[in-house]
């Protein structure tokens, strides 16, 4: 016997008619139009509201019209029942904004009326910025210490010639700083596996050979007629280490002992280094770093080792430096941090301070390309700072 399923078939689908010229819908020419529903209640502001974003309006561009709403009653029969239905029909028209709308035709006529005005070639308020980062002189990769050597005296030649440059398409200065950003030297052993075999200077030539290009490169500015200013901060490889750990204090440094030497070898000849200043007392003692204000701009100088905390290098130094203004240290209130030590270049605005990081000048390093496949071109920073080296307080930045 064949199951009864007639309970389960399927009925015929009721289709609602609608009186002539009250279907809903909506009518619009982007200025105005007219909104129809159907409801069953009586229509409020949020209802209207609702019904202008389901037919693709913008409610917040879309109003009513005060006083255009009509209502019509449309009796209907639905399953043998008769069904009183409430149609509601209203004007529609743009909001009136409340911002004040541009006027393009006017800009546009602006933009092509507008002459070019003179840019300001004054040399007030900017420093020419060269960043000493990351020599490791001694370090045998890369065609060892010889190498480094060529690129970089190769790397003042051109700094040289790029505050030449700079000066005389008026975008120069007469005070370059020669920041060092730390690892001069690179130390004999204990930084990384076989570094004992691979160094191709002892410890106090590597001292030596820092102090000669250091001179060189101060005396290359100061035959160009520049003023020199000479900050530095200690690295991670020019600490005084015993065990693998520095054991004196912060201060006991190799990096800042180059600078140290080169103040007293230039201290005897005062009429040549008149104007030339190596500002010691700028290093921080509670952070590692230096403070300085550079064209009016302040600048602060780290090498890098005491950024330790996050995922990726600009994460590790924007944290460290959130930190450093919570303490209220010496970086605290700087507008650009210049930093190394992360061999590559990198440069950040997404805190609404500038963070830059400079490439190294070494041979590179196998054993972290084999663990890692990275690598980076070896560079000399440069680039002017002050309030008038542009719009974000550098400028003319350039790898060199």
């Amino acid at each position: 016997m064949a199951a009864d399923l007639s309970e389960f078939a399927r009925k015929p689908r009721h289709v609602q008619k609608h009186p002539t010229g009250w279907e809903p819908g909506v009518a619009w020419n982007g200025q105005e139009g007219v909104i129809t529903t159907l409801s069953s209640g009586e229509p409020d502001p949020a209802m209207w509201q609702v019904l202008i974003e389901d037919w693709g309006l913008d409610p917040l561009r879309t109003e009513v019209v005060d006083g255009s709403l009509q209502i019509r009653a449309w009796d209907t029969t639905r399953d043998g029942e008769t069904i009183r239905m409430k149609y509601y029909r209203a004007s529609i028209k743009a909001r009136t904004s409340t911002i004040d709308r541009a006027d393009v035709e006017a800009l546009c006529k602006l933009v092509e009326k507008r002459k070019p005005k003179p840019v300001e070639t004054h040399d007030g308020g900017r420093a020419f910025v060269v960043a000493l980062s990351d020599w490791q002189l001694g370090k045998g990769e890369g065609g060892g210490t010889e190498a480094t050597v060529e690129r970089i005296l190769g790397a003042f030649d051109r700094a040289v010639a790029r505050a030449k440059e700079l000066r005389k398409v008026g975008r120069g200065t007469d005070t370059v700083v020669l920041a060092s950003l730390g690892d001069i030297v690179e130390g004999c052993s204990g930084w990384y596996a076989m570094q004992e075999w691979q160094t191709d200077l002892n410890q106090r030539e590597q001292d030596r050979l820092a102090r000669r290009l250091l001179l060189t490169v101060i005396d290359a500015f100061v035959d160009a007629q520049f003023m020199v200013v000479a900050p530095c901060v200690p690295g991670n490889h020019g600490e005084n280490r015993k065990d693998g750990k520095a054991f004196t204090d912060f201060s006991d440094n190799r990096d800042v002992s180059c600078f140290e030497t080169v103040a007293e070898i230039m201290a005897a000849n005062p009429s040549r280094y008149e104007n030339v200043t190596v500002p010691l007392g700028a290093i921080n003692p509670d952070d590692l770093t230096a403070t300085l204000k550079v064209g009016g701009i302040p600048l602060a100088l780290a090498h890098g080792h005491q950024f330790r905390t996050g995922g990726s290098t600009q994460a590790k130094v924007e944290g460290w430096w959130k930190g450093q203004a919570l303490g209220r240290t010496g970086v605290a209130d700087a507008e650009i941090l210049l930093a190394g030590h992360g061999h590559h270049f990198m440069m950040s605005e997404s805190t609404g301070r500038t963070v830059i990081q400079a490439p190294a000048m070494d041979g590179g390093s196998k054993w972290w390309t084999s663990t890692t496949g990275q690598s980076s071109p070896a560079g000399m920073l440069t680039l002017n700072v002050g309030v008038n080296a542009g719009l974000r307080g550098w400028g003319d930045l350039q790898i060199l």
